[in-house]
């Protein structure tokens, strides 16, 4: 009876919420708001109603089926897997589910894909019982095992919407680690929840609940999901007696721990999953079902173990504790773990049965949400299998032994006798493979068993399968060796980038079949890399878990490659990399680990095969990126001999000795022009001035001197053709620097041959003929001769951006100096973001800007052929407007993450900087010269050039304290006109310029150089003394050498802490001022740990409290407390930065939140079709397209699915915001000539390429039917950029059909669009939309501007559907006589502009924008003085002026009547005009608006306008983002007041959650304020969660709603601190948190 009654009163409400249309108030007086549109009313419920009855897409993914079996199971899903219950409810399978045969192109196994159309009003009750449905429906048909069904729930409708901060202490009853092969879960370790017996669980569980400081933990195992922090914690406590203090720890400590145990978790992070898959019919012991959720993870999980050290370590109750390897395990067969966790790709839980429906279906929509994955359902089998069952591996491979060898300083000082702990290997197999003689063989066989458990489940099952593997490689290796290898380095590949692994022996022989016939191809790709220096180096990536052998990679080779590996054998690239890939860091890894990961590895080395890898060297930058090479020792001691015949190092200074043999490792091209001994001579260095050391400054630090003639050798040997760079960076023997031109090197020469001099003295030989001359402060070490110079790069036209600390030094600097100076950089700066955020909004506005970016992305479709001559206006056309989304997307992500904006190409560079040899520039003058054009990477002699006279201001990066940033004079000086693309120094003054910029030199810094006049300081600051601090070095004795080097490499991972030194100065230079004695301190540390790779001598740690400096003054902590908004810092508390980088970033991230508005609108806007491309007859073609389309669909979204790439537009762009599947480091790796994008570029050309052909199958082949494309001369011989010339009546209808087929199901899947099907055929396309226009007499010209034209329709429309409320408001506005007299007569003669009038007035009045100050008629003169020129001092608005002064009304058939109409684009080109210059920074920063210019009195001031700026940014760049001008971008139907809308058809969205201080403590207070909040920022969902923190009051904020109100919430929930006073922050320190409280209690 209580269900019945509860079920009539959902329906009532039901009913009364989508059938009963709410009613305004009603009112005497009409006003515009009052008035309202019923064909918008008409609009929202048309929407409304779509939104409720739309099916929903789901996808089954059939593996090794019969296709008996799919038919009946076809069947069954159509008839069974919905229902209808007592209660009305209803869940149905409409139309007939399409099937589809898929094979991999990438050599995978084949699949079926079925989708099915299902139609629910109520997912979050039915969602689960239709899993249910289909795993019993599969189950019944033995879809288990091989042959597996998979659900895939992918569309957002079929999960809640909202924001659910966490679910925590979700009982578990195991947890397992395992791997999925062929539908089945083989596991490797387990742990359930009650072990031992009753008391031994009691005990855990006090255990547990004692050391998370939680005495209402009820379960003995569970897992927090935290999806405000992303992250999920499997926690449970283990009896292991708890801490136990050594023998030498303080005596203070207990050697009997009050706690006997310790909490163990397992942390993993969302974007480490990769998928996430449900079976909710595990089958229980007691006969029940169980409940799984299988998590396929990137890397392992975050293993943390906490003990209690001492009764008063209170403050650390509740903490995870240090990192492990492995989870502590008293069993035998289970203690040794480490493998059978760290190599297991899948981590499943085990739910208790007790957990409801409704948490689990909140749980997984959630996960959908923060993970963004698509939920999957499927019967999986599972069984256990012991790591230690594997049978003995084909090959030996040895990584890094983790026993505690390195545990503290104590140990590593001392050598110990090693024995590795030989991994078992089968004789027979390792005899077959080594008779092969070739290394590579082993390492691949050894890289493929480094992938864990999804190749060794498949190889290592049993001596039959590994023998026979094993067999096949070498049968295949013995037909040819180089095929077999890249057929397992492609294998390799694939299984790091597949979700799946199939069958390796079925993929192996795919590839390896492919791959016949293409030895040569493969032999004239490597020997051409190798003729461009390029080499083949083998990589191995050491994480504290595992070792990952990596293919070997490309990359420009070095001197130790280039002469002790010629044949690639002899070296590894080691990369030492958190599992994460990110580096090794101590708050995160923890010493231990680092020092057992790094300091083992370097000292026992890595066997594999019958070789022993140790360690060698790396170069500077390859030690910032904690990476070094190894190499192989032979019978001992090689690399010992190979640093020997580097060079003779001074091993007194360890860092120093790492750093100059550093210098063999450096990337560079070899030269082979050579360079004869006595062709080079060392000259002296220009010294001058004394630093605080009393040593003299080196003017001439790093550079070096080279003839033309000799430049241009070099200049032709690596490719530059005539080019003539006037700096080389090189390598030479010890030697490393710059070598600048310098004509007089060559005029010497010719002077002596002209007068016939010939001089026999040896030494002055050397200055008559020479080459190159060298400097002394060049040489670094003595090295063997050599004939041949390397190059590291030379210098280039070369573009400069501003970034934050930049930014921070030039808008704090001046306002030190100057009012007006600071005013005048900081509207500078704006106005270059503005440029640079218009540059993208033209993109989607403009034809011309659109089709120059579409043709700098991958080369698929020749934009160049769709031209506006041709028909087609590709800034109205969706598929090209998702690329160019995805571009401004990623430029805005990092525009957000480094503010970087760029300076105008002829206000700026980016230099090497040199000295002046003919020593007339004198001090704070320098010489510029740049090359006009700089898009010319290779100018000509004769290429335009300009010389810069007057202020010049440089900097080096990185630039932090204010003196870095510098002024000087640029001059001419004709002698100095050889040298271009350089900032040239003088080589006089008290203290060298370099120096004074960040302690730089001229041994290859690169100088911005900025002569925007805009920019420039007064004068300059200070400078900083950089002067290095002197060591004494130490007698080392020759053995101990090795260990040193070592030890210096672990210390420096450890103390590498340059990047949190930079950040915080960055943060309390917002907070106190540049110049405050704290950021001093923090530069002088960052001085200190730039010099530490050089010096050995490391920074202070960065202090964390509050302290007194020497006059009793109080210091803040240099680590911040909290963070400024521009730093993106979520889960730290932030506040807003009152400085320009945060004004900057405000203005970004506002475009940004429009996108992503954008694009969450943009899936529920249908796809237009073109009518032009309906070619008469494509109906013939239907069938076809729809399957062709099927199948590309599928192999498109596979791609998708794989790496996790959000949509299409990233997909095709490759501006790809983030890749999830990242197995390896390739993509923060520098050295790396490959990448991920790269491979999903290839993967998707493949895949294009092989449909487009596909397509002239049947007309007689691609090649046959098409023709280079000789107007693209650059890529005429690119196969995939011949286009087809002369089409066939039948191509163009299936060509059509190809369009009409794609863009038909795009309308429908609005959250799986495949656009770019419908464009494979883009050739033959052009031919339809010529023919089509002229068959119908359209005009074949595409519009100019079609977006205008698209707003002048709309406009037109519109004004004519309300022409009485036009009437109404128009007459309302004009009701003064005032106002009228202003208007009536500019209405008169310009038609058109009363309809501009009052889509205004409607737009501005449903922005809820006409209160006072602002009344309608401001806006309306605002228009009227934009149309008279008023403000076309603006560079960004380009305004067109469209109106001219008048003041008679005139007949309206006058011949002086102008219609606006006729204008290029119409009316509507006016009124976005006006819409831009409305969201300008012109308007923002206008002091007043006076309208007495027009003849009304009245004036607004600046603030009383902020509401008009931002609803017109919003509308602006919501038209430019969707390419649309129509009733939701103009009007945004998400600000009304109708509270049953449907908002999420217009785009809510969900943002970041973020942290913030509120002391609150009782629960109670914070669901008060939490509602309070909700009420007054118009968000629809709000969750507020308290978190564990050392500071009790931190509070993680959610929330889901409107743009506007999660800005409303950003903004209520933000501090804005004091900047520039220590005494100000520390008095509101302790208090400042309460400022939010006491805001919040204000609120209604």
């Amino acid at each position: 009876m209580l269900q019945s009654f509860s079920f009539f009163i959902v329906l009532f409400s039901l009913l009364f919420r989508f059938c009963i249309i709410p009613c305004g108030s009603v009112s005497s007086g009409r006003s515009c708001q009052e008035k309202s549109s019923w064909s918008s009313r008409k609009r929202i419920m048309e929407l409304r109603t779509k939104a409720i009855i739309q099916p929903t897409h789901l996808k089954v993914v059939l593996s090794d089926c019969n296709m008996k079996v799919v038919n009946v199971l076809m069947k069954l899903l159509s008839q069974q897997l919905g229902w209808e219950d007592l209660f009305g409810r209803r869940v149905k399978v409409c139309r007939a589910i399409t099937k589809r045969q898929m094979v991999e192109n990438d050599y995978g196994e084949s699949w079926i894909e079925l989708t099915l159309e299902v139609i629910s009003k109520h997912w979050h009750v039915d969602l689960l019982p239709l899993a249910m449905r289909f795993q019993i429906i599969t189950d019944s048909l033995h879809f288990v095992g091989s042959c597996s069904a998979v659900l895939q729930a992918t569309n957002k409708q079929m999960f809640l919407e909202n924001c659910i901060a966490a679910h925590m202490f979700l009982p578990l009853e195991a947890f397992h680690f395992g791997s999925l092969l062929k539908g089945q879960f083989l596991s490797h370790f387990s742990r359930v929840a009650c072990t031992g017996t009753a008391l031994e669980q009691l005990r855990s569980l006090n255990v547990l609940r004692a050391l998370r400081n939680c005495p209402e933990i009820v379960d003995p195992m569970f897992v927090d999901f935290e999806h405000d922090r992303d992250i999920f914690i499997v926690r449970f406590a283990i009896l292991d007696g708890g801490f136990r203090s050594k023998n030498n720890e303080n005596s203070k400590i207990s050697n009997t721990s009050p706690i006997p145990g310790s909490a163990v978790a397992l942390k993993v992070r969302y974007n480490s999953i990769r998928r996430v898959l449900v079976d909710l019919r595990v089958k229980l012991p007691n006969g029940a079902c169980g409940r799984r959720i299988y998590f396929h993870l990137n890397y392992p999980p975050e293993i943390r173990k906490y003990q209690r050290k001492t009764e008063d370590d209170e403050d650390k109750v509740g903490s995870d504790g240090n990192r492990w390897r492995s989870i502590p395990e008293t069993d035998d067969d289970k203690r040794d773990n480490c493998a059978a966790i760290n190599e297991s790709p899948y981590f499943c839980l085990q739910l208790r049965q007790h957990v409801s429906d409704h948490t689990l279906y909140q749980l997984l929509s959630r996960l959908r949400v923060r993970a963004v994955l698509s939920i999957e359902f499927a019967n999986l089998k599972s069984r256990y299998l012991s790591v230690f069952d594997y049978v003995d591996a084909p090959v030996r491979f040895i990584g890094c032994d983790y026993r505690p060898y390195a545990y503290d300083e104590v140990i590593i000082d001392k050598e110990r006798n090693y024995e590795p702990p030989f991994s078992r290997v089968d004789p027979t197999c390792e005899r077959k493979i080594r008779d092969c003689d070739v290394f590579g063989l082993e390492y691949l066989i050894a890289a493929l068993l480094s992938r864990g458990a999804v190749v060794k489940d498949q190889i290592l099952i049993d001596e039959r399968a590994r023998d026979a593997f094993v067999d096949m490689i070498l049968q295949r290796f013995r037909d040819n060796e180089e095929l077999t290898l890249e057929a397992l380095e492609r294998l390799i590949n694939m299984i790091d980038e597949t979700k799946q692994v199939p069958c390796l022996f079925t993929l192996f022989q795919k590839i390896r079949n492919s791959l016949e016939g293409q030895k040569d191809i493969l032999e004239e790709i490597y020997h051409d890399n190798k003729r461009e220096g390029y080499q083949r180096v083998r990589k191995v990536i050491i994480t504290p878990t595992r070792i990952i052998l990596v293919v070997p990679e490309l990359l420009m080779g070095n001197r130790v490659l280039r002469t002790f590996d010629k044949d690639g054998n002899g070296a590894l690239r080691i990369q030492f990399r958190d599992d994460d890939g990110t580096p090794l860091r101590v708050n995160t890894v923890g010493l231990f680990l680092i020092q057992t990961t790094t300091f083992n590895t370097l000292s026992r080395g890595i066997y594999i095969g019958d070789r022993h890898f140790v360690y060698l060297g790396s170069s500077n930058s390859q030690m910032r990126d904690n990476g070094c090479y190894f190499y192989d020792d032979g019978k001992g001691g090689q690399a010992h001999k190979i640093r020997e015949q580097l060079g003779k190092f001074d091993s007194c200074n360890i860092p120093k000795m790492m750093s100059r043999m550093g210098q063999c490792f450096t990337q560079a091209k070899r030269c082979k022009v050579i360079l004869k001994r006595q062709k080079y001579n060392k000259t002296y260095d220009i010294i001058g001035g004394r630093d605080t050391n009393q040593a003299s400054y080196i003017f001439s630090d790093g550079v070096g001197k080279v003839s033309k003639e000799f430049a241009e050798k070099i200049a032709f040997d690596i490719g530059l053709g005539t080019s003539v760079p006037s700096c080389y960076q090189i390598r030479h023997r010890g030697i490393k620097g710059v070598l600048s031109i310098d004509p007089s090197l060559d005029q010497r020469k010719q002077w002596t041959l002209a007068n016939n001099i010939v001089d026999n003295n040896r030494m002055t030989n050397k200055q008559n003929d020479l080459a190159v001359v060298f400097r002394p402060s060049q040489d670094k070490f003595k090295a063997p001769r050599d004939e041949y110079i390397e190059i590291v790069k030379y210098s280039s036209p070369t573009p400069v951006c501003l970034n934050r600390p930049m930014i921070s030094i030039l808008d704090q600097v001046s306002g030190m100096q100057n009012f007006s100076v600071h005013e005048r950089i900081k509207k500078r700066i704006h106005d270059l973001l503005d440029v640079h955020l218009t540059q993208l909004a033209n993109m989607l506005m403009d034809e011309e800007k659109c089709r120059e970016r579409l043709n700098e992305l991958p080369l698929r479709v020749n934009v160049s052929r769709l031209t506006l001559a041709r028909g087609f206006a590709l800034t109205q056309e969706p598929f090209f407007r998702s690329l160019l989304r995805a571009h401004i997307k990623c430029t805005l992500k990092k525009l957000i993450a480094k503010i970087q904006i760029q300076i105008p190409s002829h206000l700026g560079r980016s230099m090497f900087g040199v000295m002046d040899e003919t020593g007339q520039l004198q001090w704070g003058q320098i010489f510029v010269q740049c090359t006009r054009n700089i898009w010319l990477k290779t100018p000509s002699p004769s290429a335009a050039k300009f010389i810069l006279k007057g202020k010049v201001m440089l900097t080096k990066n990185p630039c932090i304290v204010a003196g870095d940033v510098r002024v000087f004079e640029a001059v001419d000086i004709p002698e100095l006109h050889h040298l271009v693309d350089v900032v040239v120094f003088p080589q006089h003054g008290p203290r060298p310029h370099p120096d004074e910029m960040a302690g730089s030199d001229l041994d290859g810094d690169e100088y911005s150089v900025i002569w925007d006049q805009e920019l420039i300081f007064e004068h300059n600051e200070p400078p900083l003394d950089f002067t290095k601090s002197t060591s004494g070095n130490k007698i080392i004795d020759e053995a101990q050498v090795d260990l040193e080097m070592r030890k210096f490499f672990v210390n420096y991972i450890k103390q590498d802490s340059i990047g949190s030194i930079s950040n915080a100065f960055l943060v309390n230079a917002d907070l106190y001022g540049i110049t405050s004695e704290v950021c001093i301190n923090i530069a002088k540390k960052h001085s200190k740990a730039v010099d530490f790779p050089k010096t050995g001598d490391a920074p202070a740690p960065l202090t964390r409290q509050w302290t007194h400096d020497k006059n009793g003054n109080m210091l803040p902590p240099e680590r911040a407390e909290r963070w400024p908004d521009f730093m993106c810092k979520n889960h730290e508390p932030s506040y807003i930065s009152s400085r320009l980088v945060g004004q900057l970033y405000r203005r970004i991230r506002l475009l940004d939140d429009a996108l992503n508005l954008t694009i969450v609108m943009e899936e529920n806007v249908p796809i237009m079709l073109d009518p032009d491309l309906e070619y008469p007859g494509w109906e013939r073609y239907q069938n076809i397209a729809k399957t062709q389309f099927d199948s590309y669909h599928a192999y498109i979204r596979s791609i998708m699915e794989n790496y996790g790439i959000e949509d299409e537009g990233q997909l095709f762009s490759g501006f790809i915001s983030a890749i999830r599947n990242r197995i390896n480091d390739r993509d923060t790796d520098d050295m790396s000539f490959y990448n991920t994008n790269h491979i999903i570029e290839k993967k998707v050309s493949a895949v294009f390429k092989a449909y487009r052909h596909r397509f002239f199958d049947e007309f007689g082949g691609f090649l046959e039917n098409t023709l280079p494309d000789h107007d693209d001369k650059q890529n005429a011989n690119i196969q995939e950029r011949r286009i087809c010339v002369y089409s066939s009546s039948d191509m163009k209808q299936k060509a059509s059909a190809y369009y009409i087929i794609c863009y038909r199901n795009a309308s429908v899947d609005k959250s799986h669009r495949t656009l770019s099907f419908g464009w494979l055929i883009w050739d033959i396309l052009c031919h339809i939309k010529q023919e089509v226009r002229m068959i119908h007499g359209r005009s074949i010209v595409q519009s100019l501007d079609p977006l205008s034209e698209s707003a002048s329709e709309f406009i037109k429309n519109y004004c004519e559907a309300n022409a009485e409320d036009m009437k109404w408001t128009l007459s309302y506005v004009m009701k003064t006589k005032q106002v009228a007299r202003i208007l009536e007569p500019y209405c008169s003669r310009y038609k058109g502009l009363e309809d501009l009038l009052y889509i205004l007035m409607k737009w501005a009045t449903l922005h809820e924008l006409l209160k006072e100050p602002l009344k309608a008629v401001h806006i309306c003169l605002l228009l009227i003085q934009f149309g008279l020129g008023y403000y076309a001092n603006d560079k960004n608005i380009m305004q067109v002026q469209f109106l001219e002064e008048t003041k008679e009304v005139i007949d309206k058939n006058s011949h002086l009547v102008c219609n606006l109409h006729s204008l290029v684009g119409g009316i509507g080109v006016c009124l976005l005009k006006f819409f831009k210059f409305l969201s300008s920074r012109t308007i923002q920063t206008l002091k007043m608006l006076n309208f007495r210019s027009v003849g009304y009195r009245s004036l607004l001031m600046r603030g009383q306008w902020i509401k008009l700026n931002e609803a017109a940014l919003k509308t602006f760049f919501s038209i430019s983002l969707t390419g649309r001008f129509d009733h939701v971008t103009l009007t945004g139907f998400e600000n009304m007041n109708d509270k049953s809308f449907n908002r999420k058809i217009f785009g809510t969205i969900e943002i970041e959650p973020f942290m913030i201080e509120l002391p609150v403590e009782s629960p109670i207070h914070l669901a008060k304020f939490r509602e309070k909040i909700r009420k007054h920022c118009g968000v629809k969902y709000l969750q507020m969660r308290r978190i564990a923190h050392r500071k009790k009051d931190r509070v993680i904020v959610s929330a889901v709603g409107t743009l506007e109100s999660l800005h409303r919430l950003r903004d209520l929930l933000s501090i804005r601190p004091s900047v520039n006073s220590y005494a100000n922050y520390k008095e509101n320190n302790d208090i400042i948190s309460r400022l939010i409280v006491e805001r919040l209690e204000k609120l209604n």
